[in-house]
Parts: C-alpha cells; structure tokens; sequence
C-alpha cells in the first residue's frame, strides 16, 4: 500500500484502537492473524489482540495514546509514542492505584501487500510503569 498509507495506519492505531477502543478499527487496520508481541506476554489472533485492548482500557481510565513520530516504508514502519491515563484497575496482577501515569515506547511494525498490520513488536518502559504503580514493591513485598 505505501508508505503514506503505512505512517496514516499506524496513526490511528494509536489514536483510534489504543486511546478509543475503536473495534471497528482494528477489524479495518488488522490481519486476523495479527501477532502482537511485548516483552511479557503475546497475542497471535485479532480476538487475543481485542480482548488485550479491553483489558487495559479498563484498568486504564483516559487512555491516551500520543504517536510523536512515525516512519514507514512499504512494508514496515514503527512509532514512537507516549501514552498517559490513570490507574483505576488491576493490571499485571497490581490493583488499581488511582494514579496518573504515563511512559514512553516504539513500536515496530510489519504490514501485509493488501496494507493490514500482520505483526508488531512493542518496547517500552514497563519497568517504569510499574514503578509509578508501585508494582515493583509489590513484587517484592509478596
């Protein structure tokens, strides 16, 4: 499809399924087949990857997703993005801290001939959210 296409694409990825929870989107945007991979869990199907959407827009209220800058070529691309929200529910086994959080990441993708995201690897400051959560003492603190 291009590379206008695949910077506009990863733009709404962003704004449209990470900050909206816009199902519509990713039936649009997505491969069935769609691999979503972080350092701590995956998910190799359209419905894994919806249902980890939901999952965090609930334990995130105001999920935001900001891309600050985005490069593609035909076939692959990758995002830098900051996203920011407040901490209302359990993520990663941590209960709901009420606290405004917000890291930074890239995201590294590869797109179908027809235009789809077939894949995505995402790198980003788990470590730090956790921090700001104080999932990291809860770790060690049982």
């Amino acid at each position: 499809m291009g590379k206008q296409h695949n910077e506009e694409a990863m733009r709404r990825f962003m704004s449209e399924i990470w900050s909206k929870g816009d199902m519509e989107t990713i039936d649009e945007l997505i491969d069935p087949n769609f691999a979503f991979i972080l350092a701590f869990t995956r998910t190799d199907t359209i419905d894994g990857f919806k249902g980890m959407v939901t999952r965090n827009r609930i334990a995130f209220e105001g999920l935001t997703y900001v891309p600050n800058d985005v490069v593609a070529d035909d076939d692959k691309g990758a995002c830098w993005w900051t996203m920011s929200s407040k901490h209302v529910g359990t993520w990663r086994t941590v209960p709901g801290t009420d606290r405004n959080v917000s890291i930074d990441g890239v995201t590294f993708f590869w797109f179908s001939p027809e235009g789809k995201f077939v894949k995505a690897i995402v790198e980003n400051d788990v470590m730090g959210l956790m921090r700001q959560i104080d999932g990291i003492k809860m770790l060690y603190e049982g």
